[in-house]
């Protein structure tokens, strides 16, 4: 059985009168990469907060390494890094300042510092800015360094909330691969993220979570092999009419209907005779299990 690095139980956490999260439990298995998903005030950051010790729970316990989260804070925070949502860099610095520096203040030496902030300017593809300070770097430069800053460190525990936020797709595609790679040196991470082919393309395992809860955690592909509906058709609200075709989500002058079998997928199409009435017919994904879940806790039961 994997080493369990993250164990949660029915956290919660209360802000003045309200609960910003009630009942998060999960695990993560060393080595994995975990991404978490859910809507705005889920309870994402709060989690990825008290997991790196720097918010208290209110309700519940959580262990870090086989460390108690409480107790053994000050060992923990030597083991782990974090990338919180919406870190600035200090503009001051040039992106190999910042690694380096940033290296230097957990404990490496200037040499070794120095090197490793090389490597990853090379691997963060920053080369054509190193040398230039953070107030002349794009939105995008500056979010590529903050992760590679973390990333530097080969903590044994990453935490990074919405790292790929702001970034450009060429980028976001380079940024996955590097923390992918991060895996084959031994980090076990958990990563939050609004993109669903983000989570879907990246993660071991998924945990969808809404309302301060965790619904679901599994690898994502059999998040979305629980569905019952295999196929998702988008077509103008316009030509769908007084037809009968079970229930669908409403996206404005757009419905994405569900089909559970190719034959379902003919049985629609075959109720608009003029084709161009069909945007897309695409198998299920990531954000269909989302849909599913989060959906006021339960499930959607679409059909044809």
């Amino acid at each position: 059985m994997a080493e369990q690095i993250v164990v949660t139980e029915n956290l919660g956490r209360k802000f003045d009168e309200s609960w910003g999260l009630k009942s998060m439990t999960f695990t993560l298995e060393r080595g994995n990469l975990a991404v978490m998903v859910g809507p705005n005030g889920a309870g994402k950051t709060t989690t990825i907060r008290i997991l790196s010790t720097l918010l208290k729970a209110t309700t519940g316990n959580a262990e870090i390494l086989g460390m108690n989260v409480v107790t053994d804070f000050k060992k923990i925070r030597k083991r782990i890094a974090y990338l919180p949502q919406g870190y600035e860099t200090n503009r001051d610095l040039t992106p190999f300042e910042s690694i380096r520096w940033n290296l230097v203040a957990r404990g490496a030496s200037f040499s070794e510092a120095k090197l490793e902030a090389k490597k990853w300017i090379e691997m963060m593809q920053l080369e054509h800015c190193k040398d230039r300070t953070g107030w002349t770097l794009s939105g995008g430069e500056r979010r590529k360094v903050a992760v590679a800053m973390i990333l530097a460190t080969q903590a044994e525990l990453v935490f990074l909330d919405e790292p790929t936020t702001g970034l450009d797709v060429e980028a976001c595609y380079a940024t996955w691969k590097i923390v992918r790679d991060s895996l084959k040196s031994g980090a076990t991470i958990l990563l939050t993220t609004h993109n669903m082919k983000e989570a879907e393309t990246i993660a071991d395992v998924v945990v969808f979570v809404k309302e301060g809860k965790s619904l679901a955690k599994d690898n994502p592909q059999k998040l979305i092999d629980s569905l019952p509906q295999k196929y998702r058709i988008t077509v103008k609200k316009e030509a769908v009419g007084n037809r009968n075709i079970g229930q669908a989500i409403d996206i404005g002058d757009k419905l994405v209907i569900y089909a559970r079998s190719q034959e379902e997928v003919k049985k629609v199409l075959s109720e608009f005779a003029d084709l161009t009435s069909i945007v897309s017919v695409n198998k299920v994904g990531l954000e269909d299990a989302y849909l599913r879940f989060v959906k006021e806790g339960g499930v959607y039961d679409w059909h044809v």
